[in-house]
């Protein structure tokens, strides 16, 4: 039952994925259940989110491959959402729901515009860490045991994001 659900969420993520590359059927997506890559990029916009087909648990290493158009690239795990490029202020970085609730970072949040960048968010059960480029951009320590969700990259506010690739890779967890 579990295999059969799996599967239809793959062919239902990878329907819409589709959807979000039209009108360039030359790019081609490749998804398993821990990566989602396409050389050409999956465009994302208006309400479209681009999910992983199975929840993850920490601890877990993502990295995210992406680029805005100009503001809001918006990526999800152990909050709703965290948010880069703001379209209310580009240099906070938003942090809303989960553990760090709140817990915005001014001067964090701005990527530069039109150009791909790297995001590794690394969980652990009880601290997570993002980093764009190889630069710290947030930390916060909290209880993230509990965690148990897909991993989704979107936009809003009529921006334009494009992903090359989103790969979750779980770690392996320290025996108490």
């Amino acid at each position: 039952m579990k295999t059969t659900l799996h599967s239809l969420l793959l062919l239902l993520t990878l329907a819409l994925a589709g959807c979000a590359t039209a009108p360039h059927p030359h790019r081609s997506a490749h998804q398993t259940t821990e990566l989602i890559q396409s050389n050409g990029g999956i465009v994302l916009t208006g309400g479209q989110r681009l999910v992983t087909p199975s929840t993850f648990h920490p601890p877990v290493e993502i990295t995210i491959v992406a680029k805005t158009d100009f503001s809001n690239l918006r990526i999800g795990y152990t909050a709703d959402q965290v948010i880069f490029n703001w379209e209310m202020e580009a240099d906070q970085l938003r942090v809303d729901g989960g553990p760090a609730n709140g817990c915005h970072q001014t001067g964090a949040g701005r990527i530069p515009i039109g150009k791909f960048v790297t995001i590794r968010w690394l969980v652990t059960p009880h601290h997570e860490a993002i980093y764009v480029d190889g630069a710290l951009r947030f930390e916060h320590h909290g209880d993230y045991s509990d965690i148990n969700k897909a991993v989704s990259v979107f936009t809003a506010a009529g921006s334009k994001v494009t992903v090359k690739s989103l790969k979750v890779k779980p770690l392996i967890r320290a025996t108490p």
